[in-house]
């Protein structure tokens, strides 16, 4: 399949052409370079203190991918070197609340649910269910990017900037992409995923969802993934201690593939996992990350990006059938088909699984999203493998291990 180029908005355009003649006249703008990075985050922090340098490698090799295979036009360019900066920035504010704050991190979680999957399964959906009871505390977008308010110690602080920091610039990338939303809605003040968490560690698979960093996403599969885990863990205990009687409810369909790190930091996490035929989880996700790289990217490959995901999933698959036979029940599986048909049954069935207490007020709250929240609302979202190269048939095949044990054959 031939190479797309990307339509951005006249503007946007404009824009691009004034950074590559910048470029050219080598003057140095958007420069993807450690020292570079680190001092964007220091200025913004006044911190210094990165903590353990494990998150070295995944940097460089970023740094490196991002400015060797990704093709970023200037606003590309500008967009990804703001999310590494925000990730070194959030990690010295953690590491400074550590040391200021050492008794949040000594206390424990009150067990948080999570939602694991494919990509595409239906987790959003759910998520946004669990987090409609009074007794959760699901996470916004705008305080995903950036956990911790500048001067770390102020855990529980009013938002700041935060939230307006993070309204500008999905603003920004929808004003980039105008289909984002028929293909995942999400604003600042709505919950998303925890994957933005990891990206402190820079092991993380949010960079591949932000940008075609191939070389950065072949590295990060051969990752372990225990010590990135272990510091997901310091800023659930963070987020936990705003709102210490609530529980945290999370979702990330990056924890499928980590669940044996997962188990072993949080061991008594409350863990469901979405199921959906991959041909169509696959689909919708190729499609999805088209809009997402043609945002920053001069020209989308679609179908190496389709053959990248569709190899990260396979991939995650993989890992997750295997730690969930070295620990059997440990996961509560719903399946996509019966979350769609009957949704608040499903969510019932979770409660009653794990013993939680449910709640009128719960049962209305979660009514009334489903009511308010049809699917399609937004717009239909069509796709399909020949789209990207790709085809049913080989995409099944390659998950016919996963699809006979959870009973997604046709």
């Amino acid at each position: 399949m031939p190479k797309r180029r990307s339509s951005l908005p006249l503007r946007f355009r404009l824009l691009n052409m004034v950074g590559k003649s910048l470029r050219a006249m080598s003057v140095p703008v958007a420069q993807f370079d450690e020292e570079t990075v680190r001092t964007v985050a220091v200025k913004e922090t006044g911190l210094t203190d990165f903590g353990d340098p494990h998150f070295r490698e995944g940097l460089l090799r970023l740094l490196e991918s991002a400015e060797t295979d990704a093709d970023l036009h200037f606003i590309g360019r500008l967009t990804v070197r703001e999310v590494i900066a925000n990730a070194l920035a959030s990690r010295l504010l953690l590491m400074e609340a550590r040391k200021r704050t050492p008794e949040i991190f000594e206390r424990p979680l009150i067990p948080p649910i999570i939602v694991l999957g494919l990509p595409r399964s239906g987790t959003t959906f759910l998520h946004r269910m669990l987090a409609a009871d009074p007794a959760h505390r699901a996470i916004p977008l705008w305080e995903l990017l950036r956990p911790l308010p500048n001067g770390g110690s102020s855990v529980g602080a009013t938002p700041d900037r935060r939230h307006q920091i993070a309204e500008q610039r999905l603003g920004l990338r929808l004003r980039l992409a105008p289909d984002l939303d028929r293909k995942h809605y999400v604003r600042a003040h709505t919950p998303e995923e925890c994957m933005w968490l990891l990206a402190t560690t820079f092991v993380s698979p949010v960079f591949w969802a932000v940008a075609p960093v191939y070389g950065y996403l072949d590295w990060y599969k051969g990752q372990d993934r225990l010590k990135a885990y272990k510091e997901y863990r310091w800023l659930l205990q963070v987020l936990q201690a705003i709102h210490p009687r609530r529980r945290l409810a999370l979702k990330a369909p990056a924890h499928t593939g980590a669940l044996s790190a997962l188990l072993k930091t949080i061991p008594d996490a409350l863990l469901v996992q979405t199921h959906r035929h991959p041909v169509e989880a696959c689909n919708s996700l190729n499609s999805l990350f088209y809009s997402v790289h043609a945002m920053v990217t001069k020209r989308v490959d679609a179908h190496r990006m389709a053959e990248a995901n569709v190899s990260l999933q396979e991939h995650e698959i993989a890992l997750n059938l295997a730690a969930r036979d070295a620990h059997p029940g440990a996961v509560l599986d719903v399946h996509y088909d019966r979350l769609i048909a009957d949704p608040v049954g499903t969510v019932r069935s979770i409660y009653d699984h794990f013993g939680l207490v449910w709640s009128d007020t719960f049962e209305e709250r979660l009514g009334s999203y489903v009511r308010q929240n049809p699917k399609g609302r937004h717009g239909p979202h069509r796709y399909a493998s020949g789209d990207f190269g790709l085809t049913d048939g080989a995409i099944a095949e390659r998950f016919a291990a996963y699809s006979e044990r959870f009973g997604l054959t046709d």
